[in-house]
């Protein structure tokens, strides 16, 4: 533990860890929020199992939660997209009093919204997809996870090293069963925002589950990616509010 490579940005301002998904690493998945660096810290650490942090067998949110809060220190903004989104409210539940605000883009939180029929059905699709392609090849598999997302993506082939090593940590995934501990979150004060991107119904589900819950701001970004922060401008604006008024409110 204590040990995760991270990506830094700006060297003034109140500081924001950023935490990424499954299928991008800390890079990839946060290239467009740099602009923000001219007034704040922005902070994105490589989880464990995504070079160049050490490597790993298996995904553990919890684990990544602990490391994660490591990096947050003394206190600061957290976001996190996808599982880095399960991941950050993981780590916003074990330490609320380090947390000044929560931003959360397309978690997929599912056991959350259990019995929403979108939620409910994307459990499924995920569940039977492991379950059916647990000996498949990586660029098998991505395809049929990105299926089952409504993700219309073409994946170079083959897979560059990256999103090889990317893939892989994604077959120790289960996200089907990824909940969080919203009755421990309910009780916490500080603000909180939830971000998608109108493509995959079961995590909007799970984001209105979510927003309603915690009483959080909701923003939804029409024919947006997954990973909704890539759009860049339009969500920097909309971060960046939300980030001074929290901040503001400290």
């Amino acid at each position: 533990m204590g040990n995760l490579a991270t990506e830094r940005w700006g060297t003034d301002g109140p500081r924001v860890v950023m935490v990424h998904g499954s299928l991008g690493s800390a890079m990839t998945a946060f290239a467009e929020q740099q602009p923000l660096a001219a007034r704040w810290q922005l902070i994105a650490p490589y989880r464990r199992g995504y070079a160049p942090s050490p490597g790993t067998d298996r995904i553990d949110p919890d684990r990544d939660a602990d490391e994660v809060l490591e990096i947050i220190g003394e206190g600061a903004h957290l976001v996190g997209t996808s599982m880095g989104g399960v991941v950050a409210m993981r780590a916003a539940a074990k330490a609320p009093e380090l947390i000044h605000s929560l931003t959360v883009i397309e978690p997929p939180a599912l056991p959350n919204g259990a019995g929403k029929p979108e939620v409910d059905q994307l459990r499924t699709a995920l569940r039977k997809h492991w379950e059916a392609n647990e000996t498949a090849d990586l660029e098998t598999f991505v395809a049929g996870f990105l299926e089952a997302l409504n993700v219309d993506m073409v994946l170079p082939s083959p897979l560059p090293p990256p999103l090889a090593e990317a893939v892989a940590n994604l077959k120790t995934e289960r996200p089907w069963e990824t909940g969080v501990p919203l009755e421990i979150l309910v009780e916490t004060t500080f603000p909180k925002l939830v971000v998608s991107g109108g493509g995959t119904p079961g995590f909007e589900g799970v984001c209105d589950v979510l927003a309603d819950r915690l009483g959080g701001k909701r923003l939804l970004f029409p024919g947006s990616p997954h990973a909704v922060q890539r759009i860049g401008e339009p969500f920097n604006i909309e971060l960046e509010k939300f980030l001074s008024a929290a901040e503001a409110a400290l």
